[in-house]
C-alpha cells in the first residue's frame, strides 16, 4: 500500500512542477507593446483569376501529363482548369486550393506545374 501512495504522490508532485514551470515560462503575461494593424488600404488581398466553368472548345488532354490520372484531371476541370495554360499559370497554393484533399497522392507538384508549363510552351510554339 505504501508504494501505490507514494507512486501516486510523486505522480501529483511532478506534475505540478510540471506546471508551474509552464506557467512561469511559457503563459506567463508578457509586457510586449501592442503593435498597431496596418491600415486597411495597405492590406491587399492576392488576386484570384477567374476560371470559366464552362470547358473551351478543345480543352486539352491533362492526363498527358505524369502524375494526373482520370479523377484530378476531372477535379480540375470541376476548378475551371482544361487547358495546358491555365494549369501552367497557377501558383503552389491555388493548386493545392483546385485539388483539395487529392494533393496527398502527389509526391512533386512543382513537376507537374512544370510539365504542364513545357507542354502549353509546345502548344504555343505549334
Amino acid at each position: 500500500m505504501n508504494i501505490a501512495i507514494a507512486l501516486v504522490l510523486g505522480l501529483l508532485i511532478g506534475w505540478l512542477i510540471e506546471w508551474v514551470i509552464d506557467w512561469f515560462y511559457w503563459r506567463r503575461p508578457r509586457s510586449e507593446p501592442v503593435q498597431k494593424a496596418p491600415p486597411v488600404s495597405a492590406i491587399t488581398a492576392p488576386q484570384k483569376t477567374e476560371r470559366s466553368k464552362t470547358p473551351p472548345a478543345h480543352p486539352d488532354d491533362l492526363i498527358a501529363i505524369k502524375g494526373i490520372g482520370p479523377v484530378i484531371s476531372k477535379r480540375l476541370n470541376q476548378s475551371g482548369i482544361y487547358t495546358y495554360e491555365q494549369l501552367a499559370d497557377l501558383t503552389l497554393d491555388e493548386f493545392e486550393e483546385a485539388l483539395g484533399d487529392l494533393l496527398q497522392r502527389f509526391i512533386n507538384e512543382r513537376s507537374i506545374l512544370r510539365q504542364a508549363r513545357g507542354l502549353a510552351d509546345k502548344k504555343k510554339a505549334g
